[in-house]
């Protein structure tokens, strides 16, 4: 069946993206490793495979038999197990992890935690805030910094050292005067408004962030039909790269949250109000805004799209006014850091050939003019789609940071959530018990599914 199909491929993309990442890792920590190739290629087929699985309008695929029943009955069994892989990092939260002994796993997080602070002490955190004196609380070092081209790092052709992290670090924390980390909130204000309050508790916030990718999973499975939702909930927990990169330190879930809520319920008004969220949130959410507003032009005319942009752009300025007005060069020079200042060559897209890969790392213009290129024929496509394949958008607004000369993994391990998010949207049908079991489906929560049938039944009775 095309529907449960769909939601396969999100799960099976989500696990090659599992195992991307775990090699990814690696081969950062030990360069010398081969591997980098293959990450490469297993990121860009799953984006393949989670642009197939998005792509028609999905009606009535629910009725659809699958072709290979054998076949199909294996992908879930896989869908099945990585789902166990899945809720064992899930249950892992709460221990402390012997190979990251700190919560603040990056600099995202770790900035953003003593951004919170200066904003309970009635600081600007844009303006005030020292990378030093927020990393000595924290009891973390350079190794959690993102490292610029300038100063002690002007002659570095790749990326620093651990040593020469260190040196620098140690430097300007003695002398003064650094230009080598970012030592600013790099995001928009309510990526550091918005856990205050666990920062006020005490909690770690990466519990937050997995509770907003829970809540994500959740509204994706109560937008699916009642017969798939078992399926889809084993399709989103198969994804593993969704639960094992989040519990492993990621504030994206911050801005995630807002958007697939956004996206599945855009026929609703308020669903810009939540993009708005995102958007001011974390400017990987600005990616997805020429898809959000064409979908909405499609469906609703250029009237309404106008006035949605208008909203979400009203939530933006409202979340991040006081901090414009108070000190506003310093708040763009904060939000416009991944665009303006020097960085390394980092990530695992085709920039992982050039720095990892054994292949010439090409000058930055050249990474910028593919992704450009790239951004621009997924906007085409997505505007040419935008009737026959409407849900498409949500997988491609990504897609163009693989050619990026900053193509960090993070970019790419939630794209198996927005695929389903885009699944969970289109017109499948319904699906019964028995054309699921027929079918070779397989599913954790079999169980539920004869119960949640029959209540279908006994409502449409």
């Amino acid at each position: 069946m095309r529907a449960l199909l769909r939601m396969a491929a999100t799960a099976v993309a989500g696990a090659a993206l599992y195992y991307a990442g775990l090699v990814n890792s690696i081969v950062i920590l030990r360069p010398e490793r081969p591997g980098a190739i293959a990450v490469v290629v297993a990121i860009a087929a799953a984006i393949v495979v989670l642009v197939a699985a998005v792509r028609g309008t999905g009606r009535g695929d629910a009725l659809t038999p699958p072709a290979h029943v054998r076949l199909h009955r294996a992908v879930w069994l896989l869908a099945s197990v990585m789902a166990l892989v899945s809720l064992a990092w899930i249950s892992d939260v709460p221990r402390q992890r012997s190979w990251d002994w700190t919560p603040y796993h990056n600099d995202a997080i770790a900035l953003d935690d003593c951004a919170a602070r200066l904003v309970l002490e009635g600081r600007d955190p844009y303006s005030s805030l020292d990378i030093f004196d927020c990393y000595a609380r924290l009891g973390i070092g350079a190794d959690r910094t993102t490292p610029l081209r300038l100063g002690e790092f002007a002659s570095v052709a790749v990326y620093p050292t651990d040593d020469q992290l260190d040196a620098a670090w140690d430097l300007r924390a003695r002398e003064g005067g650094n230009v080598e980390f970012v030592s600013r909130p790099s995001y928009p204000a309510l990526s550091f408004l918005l856990i205050i309050p666990f920062v006020v508790l005490g909690w770690d916030t990466n519990r937050l962030y997995v509770l907003c990718l829970i809540a994500a999973m959740a509204l994706v499975v109560l937008r699916t039909p009642i017969g798939l939702r078992p399926f889809m909930l084993t399709a989103v927990l198969g994804a593993t790269s969704l639960a094992a990169f989040t519990v492993s330190g990621s504030a994206d879930l911050l801005y995630v949250l807002p958007l697939a809520a956004a996206w599945l319920w855009r026929e609703r008004r308020w669903s810009a109000l939540a993009y708005g969220v995102a958007a001011a949130t974390k400017q990987l959410a600005w990616f997805f805004a020429p898809f959000y507003l064409i979908a909405v032009v499609t469906t609703h005319g250029w009237r309404e799209g106008l006035r949605r942009a208008a909203t979400s752009a009203a939530v933006f300025l409202v979340a991040n006014l006081p901090f414009i007005l108070a000190h506003p060069r310093d708040w763009v020079e904060g939000v416009t850091t991944p665009l303006s200042d020097p960085m390394f060559p980092r990530g695992a897209g085709l920039i992982f050939l050039g720095t990892n890969g054994g292949l010439p790392l090409l000058p930055s213009n050249a990474y910028l003019a593919l992704e450009g290129l790239c951004a621009l024929a997924c906007l085409v496509v997505a505007w040419r789609s935008r009737r026959t394949s409407p849900e498409l958008g949500v997988v491609l607004a990504l897609v163009p940071l693989f050619f990026a000369w900053r193509s960090l993994f993070s970019y790419f391990f939630l794209i198996p959530l927005f695929a389903a998010v885009a699944v969970a949207r289109m017109p499948l049908g319904d699906l019964t018990p028995e054309r699921a079991q027929a079918a070779g489906a397989l599913t954790l929560f079999a169980l539920p599914v004869r119960r949640l049938a029959l209540v279908s039944r006994r409502r449409a009775a």
